[in-house]
């Protein structure tokens, strides 16, 4: 009817007026449909850029998770490299071993090895830089080694050039060195290195780092501290030696 209406000339002068007095309310009736539309649009938005957001968030922890796993194998390369140096060594077949995991007992330090070769009780452990400890017990190619900071394991140690004849025994926690005349001690920051004697450690194999020397009062002997060489408490691969059978 108001499209009728304004069919004849006093209609088209009365809905001018009406369009003008209709449009506030048009305007007011089309506005929530308008904020429902903007706020779908602002949803969608919102919605693929938490989506975007956390595929960037997975992609990056990927490429985390892989950089850390390549430095970690560039790790254990560098490591297995430097143990093909103890080969060198005659008299003795070497062997590479993976860390399983190490003792909570702060005395005892023990490490339990993976072999690809199966071991034997006494065997030699060494990490690129020096003396770990000996194999203790073996279980198909499981290796328990007692390191050299095991208090029941002593190791005949010599000074490089000098006719020094030693023992380092563990402390738990350090070494000690013992039955060194205060006259022939070795001086702070020198490092001892296996002699051979006793035929069970391959001469020449780095042992311990001297910390303290200091003389007893009373005694022809020095009171010597030390550390080892070795830090295989951070080392995921070493290395294990058989004595060659003739």
């Amino acid at each position: 009817m108001l499209f009728a209406f304004q069919a004849f000339p006093l209609g088209q002068k009365m809905g001018q007026k009406i369009n003008l007095f209709m449009s506030p309310l048009v305007d007011t009736l089309q506005t929530p449909s308008r904020w429902w539309q903007e706020f779908n649009l602002w949803f969608m938005e919102r919605k693929r850029l938490q989506s975007e957001n956390l595929q960037l968030k997975k992609m990056v922890q990927r490429q985390a998770a892989a950089s850390q796993e390549i430095r970690a194998l560039r790790a254990e390369n560098t490591q297995l490299r430097n143990l093909l140096g103890l080969k060198d060594i005659p008299g003795y077949r070497w062997q590479t071993a993976k860390v399983l995991g190490r003792s909570p007992d702060k005395m005892s330090q023990r490490l339990m090895l993976l072999t690809q070769n199966k071991a034997q009780p006494d065997d030699v452990v060494a990490s690129s830089e020096g003396l770990v400890g000996l194999v203790d017990t073996i279980r198909k190619q499981r290796a328990v080694v007692r390191t050299i900071l095991d208090a029941s394991l002593a190791v005949p140690v010599t000074l490089p050039g000098s006719g020094l004849a030693a023992l380092v025994r563990g402390q738990g926690e350090g070494l000690q060195v013992e039955f060194v005349p205060w006259k022939n001690a070795p001086a702070v920051n020198q490092v001892l290195v296996t002699s051979g004697a006793g035929g069970v450690f391959p001469a020449g194999i780095a042992v311990a780092h001297i910390t303290h020397v200091r003389k007893v009062p009373g005694s022809v002997f020095a009171d010597i501290d030390a550390v080892p060489v070795a830090h295989w408490r951070r080392d995921a691969w070493l290395s294990v030696a058989s004595l060659r059978k003739p």
